[in-house]
């Protein structure tokens, strides 16, 4: 990929580029194409037809296709890991991340409830509004 600092927009020439670029295998970037509308231009017409991307509109996509934390996290992760994090730093992550996960659960299990509260109301609702109906 030659990249440059004074070219904010990068053309990405290949496949194996976009790929590369999204932090994908090439297979999963063709079906996003097809999939989810990615930004990719053809030279040419036909599917095995040269491409190329803008890395600007890749971007653009990354952010307003509504997959961006699914498509985005897996690249910042590995972002973090190639970084020398300290000891401390990666404690205080992790005890985070426990409790925002057990504050997810916790959330899951009183909508969960409610849900399910709300269900037998509609029962019983539905169960009085037939005995109406057989009383009319």
């Amino acid at each position: 990929m030659g990249q440059s600092v004074q070219n904010p927009t990068l053309i990405l020439n290949s496949w194996k580029e976009i790929a590369s670029f999204l932090d994908r295998g090439v297979r999963t970037v063709q079906r996003w194409e097809i999939e989810l509308q990615l930004p990719v231009h053809r030279i040419g017409k036909g599917k095995r037809s040269p491409v190329y991307a803008l890395t600007s509109e890749l971007k653009f996509w990354l952010v307003t296709s509504g997959t961006k934390s699914e498509i985005a996290e897996p690249a910042r992760l590995k972002l973090v890991r190639r970084r020398d994090i300290s000891p401390s730093l990666l404690i205080e992550t992790s005890r985070r991340l426990v409790s925002e996960s057990h504050e997810l659960v916790r959330s899951l299990a009183q909508n969960s409830i409610r849900q399910q509260h709300q269900a037998e109301l509609l029962q019983k609702r539905v169960k009085a509004l037939r005995y109406l109906n057989r009383m009319r």
